[in-house]
C-alpha cells in the first residue's frame, strides 16, 4: 500500500472481474464494504461510511476498445451514463473535472440534489450530493456514483482518495 492511504486504511479488499484480474479497494476505517453481481453478471461494490454519511457504488465495465481511456470517450459516456441527474440538480448542468488516479484515468461530475437543499433531517437514503464518474484503465471501466451530506467532509474525501489510489490493478512484478 502507498504511503498516503495507510493512515487511514482499515484494510484491502479485492474484486474479481469476469477475465479473472484482481481488482485491489482499500476500504477506508469506518466503512463498510460488500461485492456483489448486477443482473448482467458484472462485478460491483459498495462502500458505505458509518451512520449514512456516504456511500460509494463500483460498477465494473468491460471497455475493449478503450473509449474510458480516452477524455472525449469518458465524458461521451458520462452525458449517456448520467444525463438524467442534470434536471434534478442545482447545476443544471454537468461540469467534468478529471479524477487525476494514481492509475489509469479518470472523470467525476459533482450533482447536488435541489429538491434538497435547505433541509437537514434527510430520511435513510437520501443524500445532498451525488458525485459521479468513470475511472478507467486497459481493459476495464468503472462507473461510480458517490452518494454523500458534504463534499467537504471527510468520508466523501476518503472515499475519493480510495478512487484516486486504489480500485486498481497492481502490476505484477518482473521475476
Amino acid at each position: 500500500m502507498v504511503a498516503v492511504a495507510t493512515a487511514a486504511v482499515q484494510r484491502e479488499e479485492a474484486v474479481t472481474l469476469p477475465d479473472g484480474r484482481r481488482v485491489a479497494i482499500a476500504v477506508p476505517t469506518g466503512f463498510k464494504f460488500e461485492q456483489a453481481r448486477d443482473a448482467g453478471g458484472a462485478p460491483r461494490a459498495v462502500l458505505n461510511a458509518a451512520e449514512g454519511k456516504a456511500s460509494l457504488e463500483l460498477s465494473f465495465l468491460p471497455d475493449p476498445d478503450g473509449k474510458a481511456l480516452r477524455l472525449r470517450g469518458r465524458n461521451e459516456l458520462m452525458v449517456e451514463f448520467f444525463q438524467e441527474y442534470v434536471a434534478g440538480s442545482v447545476e443544471k448542468a454537468m461540469e467534468f473535472t478529471e479524477l487525476a488516479p494514481r492509475r489509469g484515468a479518470g472523470t467525476l461530475c459533482v450533482f447536488t440534489d435541489a429538491a434538497l437543499v435547505g433541509k437537514s433531517d434527510l430520511p435513510p437514503n437520501e443524500y445532498h450530493h451525488l458525485t459521479v464518474g468513470i475511472k478507467a484503465w486497459e481493459g476495464v471501466m468503472v462507473v461510480f456514483r458517490l452518494f454523500s451530506q458534504d463534499v467537504k467532509s471527510e468520508v466523501h474525501l476518503a472515499a475519493l482518495r480510495v478512487l484516486r489510489e486504489s480500485v486498481e490493478e497492481r502490476p505484477v512484478p518482473l521475476r
